[in-house]
């Protein structure tokens, strides 16, 4: 049993400045586009790790918790399963199957990305708050996280990005902006990174959570969800 979870990548903490360096199409364990998996799922997924770092549990944005299985097609891409830190939830996207196995539902994974989950902060004094044009794909609220895929438009170079806390005094509830800035790369190839924000547990229902981002195709975008 699992006595103390840590979140992994809960907030940026490089000295200076809130902002981290963009992984490219977000996962190192990119699948091929090429091969057709049987009836499988591509989701936003909470993966729960043993003491050991082993993944034990997959957990879904509805609630439910599954035991995992790691596919042969799994082991032989990466030769073996995952170990991460011990006792941590990592927020990642999972592509899997769920099947009956004996009197359970096992989650059978083909393949886990990354996700950027972050805690906003405030940007530190005397920074700058970049806001280098992006594509805003999709966003949504689910499972306690607000949730998005944005595109950028990227060849092999640097990007900082980061989740600041821009909340207005009078505002009842929390508003984040997008942080990106393009320290040294071409505008080449469209890219996707998958973020995630922990909903802050002092939102009351009532308020509002905003999310603000500089979009290519509509400029300063600000995206309102009542709660």
């Amino acid at each position: 049993m699992i006595k103390k979870l840590s979140i992994i990548n809960c907030q940026l903490s490089i000295p200076g400045l809130i902002a981290c360096l963009l992984t490219l199409l977000c996962s190192c364990e990119q699948a091929d586009d090429s091969y057709r998996y049987p009836s499988v799922v591509t989701d936003y997924t909470c993966l729960v790790t043993n003491w050991k770092g082993q993944i034990e549990y997959m957990r879904l944005d509805n609630g439910c918790s599954y035991p995992v299985n790691f596919t042969d097609d799994y082991i032989e891409a990466h030769g073996k399963e995952p170990i991460y830190e011990a006792d941590t939830l990592y927020r990642a996207v999972s592509v899997y199957e769920l099947t009956a196995v004996a009197s359970d539902t096992v989650a059978h994974i083909y393949s886990i990305g990354n996700i950027r989950c972050s805690i906003p902060t405030p940007l530190p004094l005397g920074e700058k708050l970049y806001q280098d044009p992006v594509y805003l794909q999709s966003i949504w609220l689910s499972g306690g996280y607000l949730n998005f895929i944005i595109e950028v438009k990227a060849l092999n170079g640097k990007h900082n990005v980061g989740y600041i806390d821009t909340t207005p005094k009078d505002m009842h509830g929390k508003e984040v902006t997008f942080y990106h800035h393009v320290v040294s790369d071409v505008e080449a190839y469209r890219q996707k990174f998958y973020g995630s924000i922990p909903l802050d547990a002092s939102l009351q229902q009532g308020d509002t959570l905003r999310f603000v981002v500089n979009t290519y195709d509509e400029g300063i975008k600000r995206i309102d969800f009542p709660l």
